[in-house]
């Protein structure tokens, strides 16, 4: 009985680690950035351009930074589920069907050619502070992109999302498919994440790395908004 007991108190503090990890992007700064704050009440089509035109760059740095933590382990089954996150977002090796790809059919959609796009030196130091995380240790990196990416996306693009719906029913836009993707990817994908997280952070000190990589990139994803703003700013001046 002793040992049924300590193996329902373990699950509930396990279960607990995984709250507190969706408590702190939940409640973190980044979502209630003025930028998201104000697209909540009016979100022009240009704004919504702009955050794809930047996101592009970030979907592009997205796998690379699944296979750096991927890297980081000899654990053959994290390397699975890490793998298998990448391997989604790679379309399942149909390249017409990948992230980046389905997000560029959606720019060219609303006119916009990628190839011209132009990375803002937010965006980009978000990317390079998001590298540096990543790769101080795997732990960090699990904590960085699981709850701080595909459980943060998950809640960000459905923003994004409505905000599109609202334009769309407005205007003769195409159809939002991006987002539908992304949304149930990143569903089972934060899952996929939070599960590998439960197995493996089984000390304190690396329940400790998972939640600094966690608030790190949280923390770093607000570069992504202050170029958003940015621009905002530079365009009334």
């Amino acid at each position: 009985m002793k040992k049924t007991d300590d193996s329902c108190m373990g699950r509930g503090i396990m279960n607990h680690f995984i709250d507190s990890l969706k408590t702190t992007v939940k409640n973190h700064s980044v979502l209630r950035s003025e930028w998201l704050e104000k697209r909540k009440i009016e979100f022009p089509l240009e704004d919504l351009k702009l955050w794809l035109c930047q996101e592009y760059f970030v979907s592009i740095g997205f796998v690379d930074w699944f296979l750096i933590v991927a890297s980081q382990t000899s654990d053959q089954k994290a390397k699975i589920t890490l793998v298998q996150n990448i391997w989604e977002e790679l379309g399942e090796g149909d390249l017409n069907e990948t992230h980046v790809s389905i997000l560029i059919k959606f720019l060219d959609q609303l006119g916009i050619n990628h190839k011209s796009l132009v990375c803002l030196p937010e965006t980009k130091k978000y990317l390079q502070t998001m590298k540096s995380i990543i790769e101080t240790s795997f732990f960090h990196g699990l904590g960085a992109l699981g709850p701080a990416n595909e459980y943060l996306l998950k809640l960000e693009y459905q923003t994004v999302s409505d905000a599109y719906t609202i334009l769309k029913n407005n205007s003769n836009l195409p159809e939002g498919s991006f987002f539908q993707v992304n949304l149930d990817a990143d569903e089972g994908h934060s899952k996929r994440m939070f599960d590998l997280i439960l197995e493996v952070s089984d000390t304190p000190k690396k329940q400790s790395m998972v939640e600094e990589g966690n608030l790190m990139a949280l923390d770093a994803r607000k570069l992504f908004y202050e170029g958003l703003s940015n621009i905002e700013t530079l365009m009334f001046k």
